[in-house]
Protein backbone atom coordinates (compact mmCIF):
# COMPACT_ATOMS: atom_id res chain seq x y z
CA UNK A 1 0.00 0.00 0.00
CA UNK A 2 2.51 3.27 1.12
CA UNK A 3 5.33 2.16 -1.36
CA UNK A 4 2.79 1.99 -3.73
CA UNK A 5 1.65 5.63 -3.44
CA UNK A 6 5.35 6.39 -3.01
CA UNK A 7 6.38 5.23 -6.55
CA UNK A 8 4.34 7.75 -8.71
CA UNK A 9 5.51 10.83 -6.11
CA UNK A 10 8.95 10.01 -6.97
CA UNK A 11 8.40 9.41 -10.76
CA UNK A 12 7.23 12.73 -11.01
CA UNK A 13 9.67 14.42 -8.81
CA UNK A 14 11.92 13.00 -11.38
CA UNK A 15 10.24 13.92 -14.59
CA UNK A 16 10.54 18.04 -14.41
CA UNK A 17 14.18 17.40 -14.72
CA UNK A 18 14.21 16.77 -18.51
CA UNK A 19 11.70 19.71 -19.54
CA UNK A 20 14.21 22.36 -17.81
CA UNK A 21 17.07 20.55 -19.95
CA UNK A 22 15.37 20.90 -23.24
CA UNK A 23 14.32 24.47 -22.27
CA UNK A 24 17.64 25.54 -21.05
CA UNK A 25 18.78 24.01 -24.43
CA UNK A 26 15.92 25.42 -26.62
CA UNK A 27 17.15 28.85 -25.22
CA UNK A 28 20.62 28.54 -25.91
CA UNK A 29 19.47 27.80 -29.43
CA UNK A 30 17.40 30.35 -29.55
CA UNK A 31 19.54 33.24 -28.52
CA UNK A 32 22.30 32.02 -30.95
CA UNK A 33 20.05 31.41 -34.46
CA UNK A 34 19.75 35.69 -35.14
CA UNK A 35 20.49 38.95 -33.14
CA UNK A 36 16.64 39.72 -33.55
CA UNK A 37 15.97 36.61 -31.34
CA UNK A 38 18.77 37.61 -29.08
CA UNK A 39 17.30 40.89 -28.87
CA UNK A 40 13.71 39.76 -28.21
CA UNK A 41 15.14 37.01 -25.73
CA UNK A 42 16.67 39.75 -23.51
CA UNK A 43 13.45 42.16 -24.08
CA UNK A 44 11.21 39.21 -22.48
CA UNK A 45 13.49 38.35 -19.41
CA UNK A 46 14.09 42.23 -18.66
CA UNK A 47 10.40 42.70 -19.18
CA UNK A 48 9.30 39.61 -16.50
CA UNK A 49 12.01 40.84 -14.43
CA UNK A 50 10.51 44.38 -14.30
CA UNK A 51 7.51 43.24 -13.20
CA UNK A 52 8.02 40.95 -10.81
CA UNK A 53 10.13 43.65 -9.19
CA UNK A 54 7.19 45.90 -8.84
CA UNK A 55 5.45 45.43 -5.82
CA UNK A 56 1.40 45.44 -5.82
CA UNK A 57 1.00 48.66 -3.99
CA UNK A 58 3.86 50.75 -5.73
CA UNK A 59 6.47 49.89 -3.93
CA UNK A 60 9.52 47.37 -4.93
CA UNK A 61 11.54 48.95 -7.50
CA UNK A 62 9.89 52.32 -6.95
CA UNK A 63 10.40 52.43 -3.38
CA UNK A 64 14.18 51.53 -4.16
CA UNK A 65 13.96 54.32 -6.28
CA UNK A 66 12.64 57.02 -3.96
CA UNK A 67 14.58 55.67 -1.28
CA UNK A 68 17.83 56.47 -3.27
CA UNK A 69 16.59 60.11 -4.68
CA UNK A 70 17.06 59.07 -7.84
CA UNK A 71 13.63 60.87 -8.82
CA UNK A 72 12.04 63.82 -7.20
CA UNK A 73 8.96 61.82 -5.91
CA UNK A 74 7.62 58.32 -5.73
CA UNK A 75 5.03 58.73 -7.84
CA UNK A 76 7.71 60.36 -10.71
CA UNK A 77 9.65 57.16 -9.96
CA UNK A 78 6.60 55.14 -10.32
CA UNK A 79 5.35 57.15 -13.69
CA UNK A 80 9.18 56.14 -14.89
CA UNK A 81 8.93 52.36 -13.88
CA UNK A 82 5.55 52.31 -15.67
CA UNK A 83 6.80 54.04 -18.90
CA UNK A 84 9.83 51.88 -18.84
CA UNK A 85 7.55 48.67 -18.60
CA UNK A 86 5.50 49.29 -21.51
CA UNK A 87 9.03 50.28 -23.27
CA UNK A 88 9.74 46.74 -23.06
CA UNK A 89 6.38 45.15 -23.86
CA UNK A 90 6.09 47.43 -27.26
CA UNK A 91 9.30 46.69 -27.98
CA UNK A 92 8.88 42.80 -27.39
CA UNK A 93 5.79 42.69 -29.72
CA UNK A 94 7.35 45.19 -32.52
CA UNK A 95 10.45 42.56 -32.56
CA UNK A 96 8.07 39.45 -32.40
CA UNK A 97 6.13 40.89 -35.26
CA UNK A 98 9.25 41.35 -37.31
CA UNK A 99 10.69 38.39 -36.69
CA UNK A 100 6.97 36.42 -38.07
CA UNK A 101 7.13 38.71 -40.85
CA UNK A 102 10.84 37.53 -41.70
CA UNK A 103 9.52 33.41 -41.26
Amino acid sequence: GAAGALAPAAAVAAAPAAPAHAATAELAQVATSSPLESARLFVAIATVALILFQGPKGDGVVNSLNENRVFGSAGEAKSAVDYVTAGLIGGFIVLSAILATQQ
